[in-house]
């Protein structure tokens, strides 16, 4: 997956962003139109961005009971919100909504390695691994509590076990 689709911002939905979600998950060309057609109804600026409240009306709504709280909805804003600026564009909300349909363990690995190989080139840098790691940190327990765990010593453990140094990949 190329960071180059984390980047969108249009309030249309382009040949190339199709193209590009098609290659980094397996929806097809329909069901990327039908959730971009429920992104642009839960966004009301219609700038190609939703914020917070638009996405925890969207998840409560899609989720139903399971997230009373708001704090899966909240995690899964935070873990997909990488600018920090309050607002998810329609690639950030296709994986975070890709995120919380994953329901064994085989997907969730599938899903995790094409979040974490942002190069696309089918390996994991440090780097790579250490920005996936903040992810799913924050996805587990909250922007807050992600804030006091050190993920960059987390990723350095983990190359450790498996005899790599940080110039190299898995």
């Amino acid at each position: 997956m190329g960071n180059e689709i984390l980047q969108s911002h249009s309030a249309t939905l382009g040949d190339g962003e199709i193209a590009a979600l098609k290659a980094n998950s397996t929806l097809s060309e329909k069901e990327i139109r039908e959730i971009y057609e429920e992104f642009q109804k839960s966004g009301g600026a219609g700038d190609g961005k939703i914020s917070k409240d638009e996405f925890h009306r969207y998840y409560k709504k899609s989720a139903g009971c399971d997230d009373e709280d708001g704090i899966l909805a909240n995690n899964t804003f935070s873990a997909f919100d990488t600018n920090h600026d309050g607002h998810i564009n329609f690639t950030e909300f296709v994986f975070a909504i890709l995120a919380q349909s994953k329901t064994d363990i085989n997907s969730i690995l599938d899903f995790s390695f094409e979040i974490m190989d942002t190069s696309g080139d089918g390996l994991i840098s440090f780097d790579e691994l250490k920005s996936y790691l903040e992810k799913a940190t924050i996805l587990a327990v909250g922007h807050e509590e992600a804030s006091t765990i050190d993920t960059n010593r987390t990723a350095e453990n983990i190359f450790q076990e498996f005899r790599l140094s940080k110039m190299q990949k898995m």
